[in-house]
């Protein structure tokens, strides 16, 4: 069975043209490829797009599994839930899925786009590799510290989020800039929702960041209204790498 997300077409290009034309227009060049966990946004592309490309170009590239942890923001859940299907459909192909000891909420992933929107991102980077999707509701951070934990050698991990939401202008670059400190500080005090929707995931990747003395380098911010113009109702968008 595969699954054609509902963001394609929506959040990305649906055609392969298009999608790859975007790329390239997207890509610079990157020395390091390193990390083998990321932080990136999951708005449409022609918002946080070439945020969270420049940030994949950091991944190790040596890698076949890639685990998605992200929030289940269309529809709530509790605890982890994955998928079963066989692939996932994207403009520049198939992606194999490979699911996770949880419960079993193919529906879900199919309308998340903070899932979705990383497929066509890791076809790109990754063709041949599969991915292991893990949405989370009301989760224990030190959960997902134990998934990075048990996974990170072997796999690269992506940490789906975006920052401050649907506020104005001025507010959305305070509160970003408190998220932008606490990463690079590795705080996890008040790092809630009204910092980021995936505030849980941030989280639990700082926490294994401080327990192997890791660090995170942001690789850009910005948000929705240097792109539409409309300062009163603002989401804000980051990404970063986990580096030594």
């Amino acid at each position: 069975m595969e699954i054609l997300p509902k963001s394609n077409g929506i959040f990305y290009p649906s055609s392969e043209k298009e999608l790859s034309k975007m790329f390239k227009k997207f890509a610079r060049k990157i020395v390091n490829f390193n990390s083998h966990l990321i932080i990136v946004p999951h708005a449409g592309y022609e918002f946080s797009g070439k945020i969270a490309f420049n940030t994949y170009q950091y991944l190790d590239r040596d890698v076949s599994n890639i685990i998605v942890i992200a929030p289940a923001i269309y529809k709530k859940v509790s605890g982890f839930v994955s998928c079963d299907v066989e692939t996932f459909a994207t403009p520049l192909g198939s992606v194999k899925i490979l699911p996770y000891n949880a419960e079993i909420r193919n529906d879900l992933f199919e309308i998340e786009p903070s899932f979705s929107v990383q497929l066509p991102f890791i076809k790109y980077f990754y063709p041949n590799a599969s991915v292991i999707p893990i949405l989370y509701g009301c989760e224990d951070y030190n959960n997902i510290t134990e998934l990075i934990s048990s996974n990170i050698e072997n796999s690269a991990i992506i940490i789906a989020s975006n920052l401050s939401r649907f506020i104005p202008e001025k507010e959305s670059l305070k509160l970003d800039a408190e998220t932008i400190r606490k990463i690079a500080n590795l705080q996890i005090e008040d790092l809630d929702m009204e910092l980021a929707d995936g505030a849980i995931g941030i989280c639990g990747a700082i926490e294994y960041a401080k327990s192997n003395g890791l660090k995170f380098v942001k690789t850009a911010h910005s948000n929705s209204a240097k792109f539409n113009e409309d300062t009163s109702n603002v989401v804000g968008y980051g990404g970063w790498y986990l580096t030594q």
